[in-house]
């Protein structure tokens, strides 16, 4: 029973340390990630650049961790604000009148399937390549399958016996849907959005290693394997380090997420 408690921390505790790292590791950055010395290009590790240069002599560790500033801090602000927005629409639009809208229904079936890099497109066309556009475009594709997540959820919850008894002793519609009915939910959410996270990392990585990314000024993992991947033979650590850091990351999220899985099914 002990062994399983500690399996179960770890599982929680490891992954979030991963990200924790991640994230807020620039903090501890030796260089300025964006200072060029070509007299400094492709140095080996040592005291004063722990993982080497690259090909314009800058620190490959502050790259790396400024990188996981600019990447994990896209995947939480969009993330939390999928959350809030998407559960709050969804909610409203599950508990309408019989628990549909056909039209609005209809409209969100059709915009789900597009995908996330057709919002990308469009947004840099409207605004340019920027980090606010990258927010907006991966949040605007995650935040319709949430809507649809949790409009599904509501409408099964509705058919509970405990939403019969809320409904039978007066309760108001707003009140069983955010006292009763989204308490429920939450658990079903998170286990989405971390699962989710793991989808927006990569894909914030593949635009920018294609060029659509967050600007020339921006540092970013995506970029980074972009600037790099022409010198694999002879410098192989300039990319498998910032690709070691994406996988690590989608895996630190998966496992989060399947622990969030195990705890629902242990609730149900």
């Amino acid at each position: 029973m002990r062994k399983h408690s500690f399996v179960a921390k770890a599982g929680l505790i490891l992954p979030l340390l991963v990200l924790c790292v991640c994230a807020f590791g620039f903090l501890l950055a030796p260089n300025d990630p964006d200072l060029v010395d070509l007299t400094k290009k492709f140095l080996s590790p040592c005291s004063e650049f722990p993982l080497g240069t690259d090909n314009l002599g800058r620190c490959v560790l502050s790259r790396l961790l400024y990188g996981g500033r600019t990447t994990l801090g896209i995947v939480l602000v969009g993330s939390v604000t999928v959350s809030v927005l998407g559960t709050l629409a969804g909610l409203l639009m599950g508990g309408g009148k019989n628990g549909k809208n056909l039209i609005l229904e209809g409209v969100l079936n059709a915009v789900t399937a597009i995908p996330p890099i057709a919002y990308l497109i469009i947004f840099i066309a409207a605004w340019g390549n920027s980090v606010f556009t990258m927010v907006v475009a991966v949040s605007a594709s995650l935040m319709l399958r949430v809507i649809k997540l949790v409009q599904t959820r509501t409408g099964i919850e509705q058919g509970k016996a405990y939403v019969m008894c809320a409904v039978a002793s007066g309760a108001r519609p707003r009140r069983i849907l955010f006292v009763h009915i989204l308490p429920n939910l939450v658990w079903d959410v998170l286990h989405f959005i971390c699962l989710s996270c793991a989808d927006m990392t990569l894909s914030i990585v593949s635009f920018s290693f294609i060029g659509l990314g967050m600007g020339d000024n921006v540092v970013d993992w995506g970029s980074m394997v972009s600037e790099t991947h022409h010198y694999l033979l002879s410098y192989p650590g300039l990319t498998l380090y910032p690709v070691l850091m994406i996988v690590v990351c989608t895996m630190a999220f998966h496992t989060l997420g399947r622990w969030i899985e195990r705890r629902v099914s242990a609730r149900a």
